[in-house]
């Protein structure tokens, strides 16, 4: 199947006869909704709904994307014939093809998603996923591309990644990495020598009936080597359930921020960071006494290194979340 980001390049060779036209191509599988190009060479997708020439619905223009609803469109395919419909038309503001490539894999991952021709009220709920997704791209990272890279690097190599993606946190005040509501694991990675991580107090205390997995990782910068997108781009061939590819994807949107386009000229070394993973129980790492601690004193951060520490033994467990890591 080619590439979306192909099928675009290949769109800037094609020029509307008029200003009021779009030259367009048509999407992998998909037989109603379009992809076409701008008047300033950006890309634009087409998508048909049912009965939405009744419904009103507010348009959208924000920093790096706009929505225009129920629009009469007219569109020139390769073969120089005109279609004229109404359309909901989504457009990515910005030249940058690292961010063009991202907007095209991501909406149609939206459109593979939809019916082809679904309720309007049904597409803006995918819109407003779309529309929360891009506005990420204006604000401060909430993790360094390391910190990521590492994550990703679990769910790329764990057993089960469709279930590691289910229980990745989903805000930026979650205390671990992965949690099911059962279990925890934590993700830590180095550039160092060697395996000294960060920890709170609180990190290395889960509640009682939790078992919480550290994972240590060697995440070495190279001049060449895989990049996050490598990484979820591996990571959506692996899953089962397709719809878990927007997840993936908007987890890396939310921890980014603005570092979003930094992050695909950043890579790591794959291979020696796959062939260094180690994990550990937490009641092996060592830590601070509680009883030791004031009661007025908080937020306590420690660096403690593992190098000596007995990593865990990785048998299969009653836990799903941990199972899904050996």
């Amino acid at each position: 199947m080619k590439n979306v980001f192909k099928i675009f390049q290949e769109l800037k060779n094609e020029s509307p006869k008029n200003g009021d036209s779009f030259a367009i191509a048509s999407l992998p599988t998909i037989k109603n909704h379009k992809l076409g190009i701008s008047q300033n060479g950006q890309p634009m997708f087409f998508i048909k709904c049912d009965d939405n020439t009744k419904a009103k619905s507010l348009d959208t223009n924000l920093e790096f994307i706009s929505v225009l609803y129920n629009r009469q469109c007219q569109l020139i395919n390769k073969k120089g014939k005109i279609e004229e419909d109404i359309y909901t038309v989504v457009s990515l503001k910005s030249d940058s093809d690292y961010l063009q490539e991202y907007f095209l894999k991501i909406v149609f991952v939206l459109i593979k998603n939809i019916s082809e021709k679904p309720l309007l009220k049904n597409l803006k709920i995918e819109i407003e996923k779309l529309i929360n997704l891009f506005t990420k791209f204006s604000k401060p990272p909430l993790k360094t591309i390391q910190g990521l890279w590492a994550e990703l690097l679990m769910v790329e190599q764990s057993k089960n990644p469709d279930y590691l993606i289910q229980s990745w946190h989903s805000s930026t005040t979650d205390k671990y990495d992965f949690n099911d509501g059962n279990d925890k694991i934590e993700v830590k990675s180095t550039a160092k020598s060697r395996r000294i991580h960060n920890f709170s107090l609180e990190q290395l205390t889960p509640n009682l009936s939790s078992k919480l997995i550290v994972v240590s990782i060697f995440a070495i910068e190279t001049g060449t080597g895989t990049t996050i997108f490598d990484l979820v781009e591996s990571i959506e061939n692996k899953i089962k359930d397709k719809n878990l590819a927007f997840r993936v994807n908007e987890m890396v949107a939310v921890t980014l921020g603005n570092d979003f386009e930094k992050s695909f000229d950043i890579f790591f070394d794959y291979q020696f960071a796959v062939d260094t993973i180690q994990y550990y129980n937490s009641f092996d790492i060592p830590t601070i006494n509680r009883t030791d601690i004031p009661s007025n004193i908080t937020n306590i951060r420690f660096d403690c290194d593992l190098t000596d520490v007995k990593t865990a033994n990785k048998t299969r467990t009653k836990s799903k979340l941990h199972n899904s890591l050996f």
